[in-house]
């Protein structure tokens, strides 16, 4: 038999997953309550944390087909996964870092360094849509979808400070876009001048450069199993 304590904390892993589904779904369907919790309630930051970090899988999924097909070993795939999860995460991280920052400027006085967490967990729910980037590897519209999820998300986030601390509607389209961009800056000069040791990084993962597009991949999967056949 399971003691008291056992149960609950059982309980409580049960739910954490119910959880995420409810704030995901509520954030997709632009939930004012659902941004509210991520905003002010520790339990919802850590599973909009967990939906940033499953997008990233979501998105990688797609990318390691090529991997599954190449045969890598399951340790090298599971890793590539995690890793791309977690870059989502701090995706994340810098794109509230800098809403923060950026915060000052609208003269509002809302967002201050005791509201990182809050904003973290707001912009960290605001990737649910990118759940579904798995489908991001169509051949023929998987470039068009990421772009949606990309815009889709976006839109979230602004919302999200909007519904989530009560900024104005047009101090949150600044904080989330120029948040937005300044983040973006930072991780394309970062990307740019970190490319060579990043990419190393990549391929110790995952064993391969990751760097395909999705009708790259389609091709690659074609001529694979194009080889396979006649073999």
């Amino acid at each position: 038999m399971y003691s008291g304590p056992m149960l609950a904390f059982l309980a409580d892993i049960a739910a954490f997953p119910l959880l995420m589904l409810a704030l995901a779904g509520g954030a997709m369907g632009f939930s004012v309550e659902a941004f509210a919790r991520a905003a002010h309630s520790g339990e919802a930051q850590t599973a909009a944390l967990t939906i940033a970090f499953l997008a990233g899988v979501s998105e990688m999924l797609g990318q390691s087909v090529i991997l599954v097909i190449n045969r890598v070993a399951l340790y090298r795939f599971l890793a590539s996964l995690a890793f791309t999860g977690f870059t989502y995460v701090l995706t994340a991280l810098a794109w509230a870092l800098s809403a923060v920052a950026v915060a000052p400027l609208t003269r509002l006085g809302v967002l201050g360094p005791h509201e990182i967490a809050g904003v973290f967990g707001v912009v960290s729910l605001a990737f649910a849509p990118r759940l579904f980037g798995v489908f991001s590897i169509a051949p023929y519209f998987g470039q068009a979808l990421g772009n949606l999820l990309e815009a889709f998300a976006m839109a979230l986030a602004v919302f999200g400070l909007h519904a989530g601390f009560g900024l104005p509607l047009h101090a949150a389209v600044f904080c989330g876009g120029a948040g937005w961009l300044l983040s973006y800056s930072v991780r394309s000069y970062l990307g740019h001048l970190l490319a060579k040791p990043l990419g190393r990084v990549r391929f110790f993962v995952s064993g391969s450069a990751l760097d395909k597009t999705p009708k790259q991949i389609i091709e690659d999967l074609a001529r694979r199993l194009g080889v396979e056949g006649d073999t």
